[in-house]
């Protein structure tokens, strides 16, 4: 990788950090769902006594994997594995469409993509750069959340089961093996919406359809229809790197400096 591209991914980064219309919903959205939400549920799990009703489907399928001494036990094991798993796959989409619609039509709203023109790099140099510094933060910030989550669903896998509880197989898949594809993925339709997009909030609105396929798998799950488990989530994460694959080569044809000039 050449120094200049290095310069602009540390650039992307380093503006990304100092950018609180960016910061600002990448830290308290993903505050809410993996830390607020989990200790909420923690808390209410020991009074959630006859909560599960109308939920047959879901518990019959959880009762074939997994062996529970009381409600509260249950409520934690559908929770964090087949609930949370959704909401986290939120933190990637929501990270990777603000970053990369701050760093691509940001350029734009800056007027400063005609400086990067004049940089000796290739178009597919400076496409591969700008998408390399949206998907390390993106990719980060689930990380953390990740970590942060685990630590509070142990505390209470340890009140409740006696035990830590998390993470198991299904997660690490799922951050190792999904999430990186949820986030390149995510980075490529920014960059399609970015050459249609004026602004930085025209290129969120315009972004919102992404977060559509995790609600009907959230859906899903809830009505009993499947559930998430190691199997899907591999072939998930193989289906979305094929995709991923193809938008890019999309997405690097949309790239063209000279439209968002």
């Amino acid at each position: 990788m050449k120094a200049v591209q290095k310069a602009i991914i540390y650039k992307d980064i380093k503006e990304i950090i100092s950018n609180k219309q960016t910061l600002v919903p990448m830290i308290v959205v993903p505050l809410i769902i993996m830390v607020v939400l989990p200790a909420g549920l923690m808390v209410a799990a020991a009074y959630g006594e006859g909560t599960l009703n109308g939920m047959d489907e879901i518990i019959k399928i959880i009762k074939d994997t997994f062996i529970y001494e009381n409600e509260s036990q249950l409520i934690v094991e559908l929770a964090v594995n087949y609930m949370f798993p959704n909401l986290f796959l939120l933190i990637p989409i929501m990270a990777s469409s603000i970053i990369a619609a701050s760093s691509f039509v940001g350029e734009k709203e800056r007027k400063t993509m005609e400086s990067l023109l004049y940089t000796p790099m290739s178009i597919k140099q400076l496409f591969t750069a700008k998408v390399i510094g949206t998907a390390i933060p993106a990719y980060i910030i689930s990380l953390m959340c990740f970590v942060v989550f685990g630590i509070i669903v142990n505390i209470g896998g340890w009140f409740y089961f006696g035990r830590l509880i998390f993470p198991n197989l299904k997660w690490i898949i799922l951050v190792l093996w999904v999430t990186p594809a949820v986030t390149i993925l995510a980075i490529a339709i920014m960059v399609i919406v970015s050459a249609k997009a004026e602004t930085f909030q025209d290129a969120q609105q315009m972004s919102g359809f992404i977060v559509v396929p995790v609600i009907l798998l959230f859906v899903g799950q809830v009505s009993g229809l499947f559930m998430l488990n190691t199997l899907i989530l591999l072939a998930a994460g193989a289906v979305l790197y094929v995709a991923d694959y193809i938008l890019i080569k999309v997405a690097s044809g949309k790239f063209m400096p000279e439209k968002l000039v």
